[in-house]
């Protein structure tokens, strides 16, 4: 009986492994289907001091970002009119995806998505000595 609990436990945690990698994978799939290119179609930026929000603003149309299956990507942002591109590199899990260019790395968390050509991503950043936060909510679509 301690014999076949022991195959069963091992065979749970084979399968949880399996089923992690896969979402991980089906992400990175669906991030590189048909070209890999995303338009941004809005970002919400929200700043707050000491939890309370200070300061509100949306940028509509603010750009693409394209990732392609060797881990490079090409984000485009247009948020005061005229478009800033930067080349790096990005990675994913099945909860984040991770870009780095110019020297810094952005973690973004996946809201929504990847399905049926629309992601949410969203971006904190916190600075504890000052009590201020920023986020930025980055609203995509498969630009076809």
């Amino acid at each position: 009986m301690k014999m076949y609990t022991k195959v069963l436990s091992l065979l749970i945690v084979l399968l949880i492994g399996f089923s992690s990698c896969s979402k991980e994978k089906r992400i990175e799939k669906q991030l590189i289907k048909k070209d890999g290119k995303w338009k941004i179609t809005s970002i919400d930026y929200k700043y707050y001091q000491n939890n309370e929000l200070g300061f509100s603003e949306n940028y509509p149309n603010a750009g693409t970002i394209e990732f392609d299956k060797k881990g490079t990507c090409v984000l485009t942002i247009t948020l005061s009119g005229s478009p800033e591109a930067s080349a790096g590199t990005w990675t994913n899990s099945e909860d984040n995806i991770t870009i780095t260019a110019n020297g810094e790395t952005t973690v973004m968390k996946i809201m929504s998505g990847p399905k049926k050509g629309k992601m949410t991503l969203e971006e904190t950043d916190y600075y504890n000595d000052t009590a201020e936060k920023e986020t930025y909510t980055y609203y995509l679509e498969r630009a076809d």
